[in-house]
């Protein structure tokens, strides 16, 4: 997501609902502010958003800037669990530091309207799985019943009667081949041919 800053105010309402209580890296947000500030090339700067959340929680981040197009630098700021560990309110501000002789002096600070932390799911009886245990759980379930239904397969399966019914099949095949073909012929066929062996030659009348 990118926000653009207006001079030292940073519009919120794109994310003002956007985070939800212990979420961790889910969000990434880009803003954009102006390179110079009165003069000052903000881009020898070092910057930090800060937060403060309804219970009084403080919380920070250091923000990398990059030099953009139209003399604009931008902040990634990848939103980390200590800003949304509690539901609520929360208040934001992003801070412009010049180091200098090791002392710090704030250049800017950035105006954020308050964003709001969505509470997250939580029952009075206890945390239940998450979604991804659940899963894992059901598949488990799923295998163990398949493979317990495949052990009661083998554990039927009789292996003396299925050997007894291919020892049928095979002595049945036997006795078909060494039957002769039947072959019905009129004499005057039989007398015009070549016999063939092991075939039994019917005689017929003709029409």
């Amino acid at each position: 997501m990118e926000i653009y800053a207006n001079g030292k105010n940073i519009p919120s309402y794109p994310f003002g609902h956007l985070f939800t209580q212990g979420e961790n890296y889910a969000d990434k947000i880009i803003f954009y502010i102006d390179r110079y500030y009165n003069g000052i090339d903000l881009y020898t700067c070092h910057f930090a958003i800060r937060g403060l959340t309804e219970h009084g929680w403080e919380c920070s981040q250091i923000l990398h800037p990059q030099l953009a197009q139209n003399d604009k630098i931008s902040l990634t700021w990848q939103v980390t669990e200590v800003f949304t560990y509690d539901s609520g309110k929360l208040i934001l501000e992003i801070r412009a530091v010049y180091v200098h002789d090791e002392q710090q002096h704030i250049v800017v600070k950035y105006n954020i309207p308050p964003v709001y932390v969505n509470p997250t799911v939580n029952g009075n009886n206890g945390p239940m799985p998450d979604t991804a245990e659940q899963a894992v759980n059901e598949i488990v379930s799923a295998t163990s019943q398949g493979l317990s239904e495949i052990q009661e397969l083998i554990d039927d399966f009789d292996i003396d009667s299925v050997s007894l019914r291919l020892d049928r099949v095979e002595s049945d095949t036997a006795i078909y081949l060494a039957r002769p073909e039947v072959i019905p012929v009129t004499q005057e066929q039989y007398d015009s041919i070549a016999h063939k062996q092991n075939a039994l030659y019917v005689i017929v009348r003709g029409n």
